[in-house]
């Protein structure tokens, strides 16, 4: 990924171990650099928060769920090494996560290049659902589940797999994931993407594991079709999620009409868990 028009910040060690290199992305959240673990001499990407106005409660909840995402350990899932904070010389205080870097395009990218094929959206879509079934199992909702957030790990070996079609992704970008336990506390305004929102956070609602399931559910649709369900900008993206159901080209036949309809059900509980998900998508690889 090709670094964005901005300036890195002093290029002294964060925490005296990490040094900064490039940016790699920015979002509401907070800036993605690569970085060099010094001390283990490693390529690593560092998320960047500004905390200078942050309230002690902020601080409390962000560590609770950077102890939370500490703890998921799936291979579809980008693994967080370490946090901590520091004080820029010219920026003030920050905290930071430090995940592994995969080394790939974006799964946006990807389907620039022109639609998956059904079996591989599959498999795709198979990897997904067993990482949000990780994650929610582990209480933490991702809430912004979308193609630029899925990374095509190019370095990454198919552990052994023989049988094709196999494309191996991660997940990433937990940045404003929440706990179960959070969710109904969580600030409006960070509750994910417009274009890929479940019509509760689009209303406004806590985010809850079937809203991942949701968002996923279009995250496949485009790469079977190539377009986005809901374009636009944010308001119209979210009046149309509302109005319009999800509409399934008849080409990708029955069995993907019904799971992708389930996954996007008005209501949450409707909606199948990423372990049925999972289940689904195995049987449409063929």
């Amino acid at each position: 990924m090709p670094p964005t028009e901005s300036r890195t910040p002093e290029r002294s060690a964060l925490g005296r171990r990490y040094q900064l290199e490039q940016q790699l992305g920015r979002g509401g959240s907070g800036e993605v650099f690569r970085a060099t673990d010094v001390r283990l001499q490693r390529a690593v990407a560092l998320k960047l928060f500004a905390i200078g106005a942050a309230t002690p409660q902020d601080i409390r909840r962000y560590a609770h769920e950077a102890r939370v995402l500490s703890s998921l350990t799936h291979p579809s899932l980008v693994a967080l090494l370490d946090v901590g904070a520091d004080v820029l010389p010219d920026g003030g205080p920050v905290a930071f996560l430090v995940m592994e870097l995969v080394d790939g395009r974006t799964l946006r990218d990807t389907i620039a290049d022109g639609p998956l094929t059904p079996s591989l959206t599959a498999d795709v879509g198979r990897q997904l659902a067993l990482a949000l079934g990780h994650a929610h199992g582990a209480g933490v909702v991702h809430r912004d589940v979308k193609p630029s957030n899925v990374l095509v790990a190019a370095d990454r070996s198919a552990g052994g797999r023989l049988d094709a079609p196999w494309m191996p992704v991660v997940l990433a970008d937990f940045g404003i994931a929440v706990t179960t336990a959070s969710a109904p506390e969580a600030p409006r305004g960070t509750s994910g993407t417009a274009g890929y929102q479940s019509p509760e956070q689009a209303l406004g609602h806590p985010a809850g594991p079937a809203s991942d399931v949701y968002s996923l559910g279009l995250v496949l649709l485009e790469c079977l079709t190539g377009v986005r369900a809901y374009p636009g900008d944010p308001l119209t993206s979210s009046l149309a999620r509302l109005l319009d159901p999800v509409e399934v080209p008849a080409r990708f036949g029955r069995d993907w009409s019904r799971l992708l309809l389930a996954m996007t059900a008005e209501d949450p509980a409707a909606r199948p868990v990423p372990a049925v998900v999972a289940a689904e998508l195995r049987a449409l690889r063929v």
